[in-house]
């Protein structure tokens, strides 16, 4: 059977010193090495036991009691900077420096775990060995925080029990490099050689008459990640006379909150009469005489999971996700009790039951366990920064009640300021790179920010849907805002489609563009910056589409990119060949890298006549862009070049024997094709505007004809004709 090996650590008093919210693991090792060394140098044995302790692969589980930070008072103490004194000892109170000390309280009669999960392969005389040890500890971080501990070797069951019912806040180690210190291989011998330069950290100056002062190397310690505590489930929305969904309009999320978490909390005042307090202030934010108390790192958040995931879906909520965060005192089995079996109010259905759920499939598309840089509310964020109430009995009849230009850029900009707020309070410090605010959804099926407000403390005028960008992949579940939990700023992750580099047009675009045109201008400069990556002119067919004698490269010998400029979404497309032709295999790694690379700081792009554009990334996302989305029926958005000129035909033929050719060669089904009009201008040869219907939904981008490659032949998926949208 596994086992686990569990320390636990008592202090004398309910105050801690060290670093950091609570003692790390590393200084949990420290004080192992310290308790051992307290008879002199360590044996052989003791050496041997602590090397297989930080050579462990996982970090281990910590769990600590609820900590407060204490009053901080300020102590004044030598800077280590005598020799700027020539050593002189009477003038030592010229170079004392102010040292705050805020130490941390709690309850001592809660000890700190810590708890390695072993494997049966590992050696249990060192787990063993490690327990004796512990119990020759007598501090936990600076000396004043006097401790004894005691370790144990315990089954894997017996240790999650533990954990189940420990009083305090339980954290795991998480995916990612994070800021907790942790024992590491080599962090035995760095705290011997520490030890061993104290010895020597101050020597004769080199004139003899002074002293130097040498820094003690550091130890060392690997950064871990501990963002994975707390707890979480999932409850479903159902019918109570049948096994169906009782689906809850998307933009009454909040009441739906209020509704479930009310019944909740009055459960567990019933259930738990001598932790109201607490009750209230982890489910409702506040004590019950309506002070405003308790940080709100412990509260339980009510999430709100709207169907998304596929452009169809409704977008109306059948899920709630509880998040419980590790500092929440409330015991994760109550919380699940308090809100399973209960019926809530339903306009439609009089009454609804919830229901626990183990599918929790629907996590992913909020980014539970699907991190990414791009995100967009689903949920309106209730922002401080207000717009101004425009009176819709006036705007038509007085030109001044309506809002400039600079007014809406002026709000838009206190509203981006006021989501970096926003961030830092719901405790996500990932850097931003973009902000970007509007009142219209995001989505196909969303609602305007206007219907979020009916029944709700929040003004309609201090909703925002925002779109993030951050600089690094963010984990789910994100929600932001003076609403997060009530059901607002709830927000998805935005996954770009794989093979595609996406732009957007900012400005300097002209008014009639061309889109063919645009294209040539983006594939100029998209080999202008190859050229500098590579350092070389010979860039390779897969990004110049041509041969090295100047020859065109054919697709089927040398696949290359294509690039596109969508003129309804008005943005700048790089599609690998990989993505819109079907046929072609694995794709290219190191051109990719290659032209990622290229791609970097990309923001300008001189485009002669069609204009100077600013442009900037963005993320495209396949279920509902029009160019990538799955549909039935596709129509040209650039005119299909025919790839050979047949005689004796008429327009029409020639266009649909060629279209279907050109379908089969690309690995499409065939589709009917229906001509809308053509023309053929000196020069470039017959080309055709065309409606392609599938017998299946095809997914996109669907790039066809002569000149697919530059702009040409580009298709835009139809659901309103398709029968796809309902």
């Amino acid at each position: 059977m596994n086992s686990s090996l569990l320390i636990s650590v008592r202090l004398h008093e309910g105050w801690y010193h060290g670093a950091g919210d609570t003692p790390s693991p590393a200084r949990m090792f420290q004080a192992l090495v310290a308790g051992a060394g307290l008879g002199g140098p360590l044996d052989q044995e003791t050496r041997e036991s602590l090397r297989w302790l930080e050579m462990r692969k996982e970090p281990p589980i910590v769990g600590a009691p609820h900590t407060t930070k204490g009053q901080s008072f300020v102590n004044f103490v030598p800077n280590n900077d005598l020799d700027a004194k020539q050593g002189d000892h009477r003038r030592i109170g010229d170079i004392r420096t102010k040292k705050v000390i805020a130490p941390l309280l709690f309850d001592e009669e809660i000890p700190f775990l810590f708890a390695w999960k072993l494997s049966a392969v590992d050696d249990a005389q060192s787990a063993e060995q490690v327990c004796r040890l512990a119990d020759r500890v007598y501090q936990l971080g600076r000396a004043v925080d006097l401790a004894w501990a005691w370790g144990e070797v315990l089954p894997h069951d017996e240790l999650e029990e533990r954990l189940n019912y420990y009083p305090g806040i339980v954290r795991y180690p998480s995916v990612g490099t994070g800021t907790v210190d942790c024992p590491t291989t080599g962090s035995l011998d760095s705290l011997i050689r520490r030890h061993a330069a104290a010895a020597e950290r101050f020597d004769l100056s080199s004139d003899g008459k002074g002293q130097t002062f040498r820094r003690r190397p550091k130890p060392k310690w690997k950064k871990v990640s501990y963002q994975g505590g707390g707890s979480r489930f999932v409850v479903e929305l159902r019918q109570t006379d049948k096994d169906a969904f009782a689906p809850w309009p998307l933009d009454r999320s909040t009441q739906l909150v209020e509704t479930v978490r009310d019944v909740v909390a009055e459960r567990l005042r019933g259930a738990l009469q001598d932790r109201v307090v607490q009750i209230d202030q982890c489910l409702i934010g506040r004590r019950p005489n309506g002070e405003n108390a308790g940080p709100t790192a412990a509260r339980v958040r009510f999430i709100p999971l709207p169907s998304i995931g596929h452009s169809q879906a409704d977008m109306q909520i059948r899920r709630v996700l509880i998040d419980i965060p590790a500092e929440c005192p409330l015991r994760v089995d109550d919380l699940l009790w308090a809100v399973s079996g209960v019926r809530i109010p339903h306009s439609q259905f009089d009454v609804v039951d919830i229901t626990t759920s183990s599918d929790e499939g629907q996590l992913e598309h909020f980014g539970v366990s699907r991190p990414a840089r791009v995100w967009r509310t689903v949920t309106p964020a209730a922002l401080p920064a207000e717009r101004r109430r425009i009176d819709p009995q006036r705007v038509r009849s007085d030109d001044s009640e309506k809002k400039s230009a600079s007014e809406r850029s002026t709000e838009q900009a206190r509203a981006a300021a006021a989501t970096a707020q926003a961030l830092r309070h719901g405790g996500i410090t990932t850097d931003v790179n973009s902000i970007r605010v509007q009142r219209e959804p995001f989505d196909q099926r969303g609602s305007r920010v206007e219907g979020f407000a009916a029944g709700t403390r929040f003004d309609k005028h201090r909703l925002w849907h925002v779109e993030l960008e951050f600089d690094s992949p963010v984990s789910g579940p994100v929600v932001l805002g003076d609403g997060r939990f009530l059901g607002l700023g709830v927000m998805r992750p935005v996954s770009s489609a794989a093979g595609v580099f996406a732009f957007s047009i900012d400005s300097g675009l002209a008014a009639e563009p061309d889109a063919e045109r645009l294209a040539k201008a983006l594939r100029r400069a998209v080999m202008a910056r190859v050229r500098d990556v590579l350092g070389t002119h010979r860039i390779g067919t897969y990004f110049s589409g041509h041969g090295e004698d100047g020859s065109p490269g054919r697709t089927e010998d040398a696949p290359h990119l294509a690039f596109v400029f969508d003129p309804l979404s008005r943005q700048l497309l790089v599609l690998t060949p990989q993505l819109f032709d079907k046929r072609h295999g694995p794709r290219a790694t190191d051109n990719l890298a290659t032209l990622e690379s290229a791609l970097e700081g990309f923001h300008e792009l001189r485009a002669g006549v069609d204009g100077h554009l600013r442009i900037r990334p963005a993320p495209i996302d396949a279920n509902s862009h029009g160019l990538f989305a799955a549909s039935t029926v596709w129509q040209s958005t650039t005119p299909y070049c025919v790839n050979r000129h047949a005689r004796r035909s008429s327009a029409d033929v020639v266009l649909t024997r060629d279209v279907l050719a050109d379908c089969e060669r690309r690995g499409l089904p065939r589709p009917d094709v229906v001509v809308l009009k053509w023309n053929a201008p000196r020069g470039v040869g017959l080309q055709g505007w065309l409606r392609l219907k599938f017998s299946q939904s095809i997914v996109g981008p669907i790039l066809l004809g002569r000149t697919r490659h530059l702009g040409g032949g580009v298709f835009r998926s139809d659901r309103s004709e398709s029968g796809d949208s309902c």
